[in-house]
């Protein structure tokens, strides 16, 4: 059995880069949201895009997703995966409506 366990070095510079990247991204989702101009449609889709691209950022360099066996990272584009599929379809679905 492989002891994973061993301590996690990481320095200040990688955690403030992925800082700056989720604020920028942040910024990104206010200004989507205040100049909507008529674009729904485009607006939720890019918010939930932006949503996704957090989410991931924060499991892999926060939560140490990158230091974890293959595996759970595989597990969560699966789940990534599943949730664009499923945007995609409500987004059809409510289109044609």
């Amino acid at each position: 059995m492989k002891d994973d366990n061993h301590p996690h070095i990481v320095n200040y510079k990688e955690h403030f880069g992925t800082w700056i990247g989720l604020m920028i991204l942040t910024v990104m989702t206010v200004v989507v949201s205040v100049t909507n101009a008529n674009l729904q449609m485009l607006t939720v889709l890019t918010a939930l895009t932006i949503a996704t691209t957090k989410a991931v950022l924060v499991a892999y360099y926060y939560m140490h997703l990158k230091f974890d066996q293959k595996i759970y990272r595989i597990m969560l584009w699966v789940v990534m995966g599943l949730f664009v599929s499923f945007m995609i379809l409500t987004i059809i679905d409510y289109i044609t409506r």
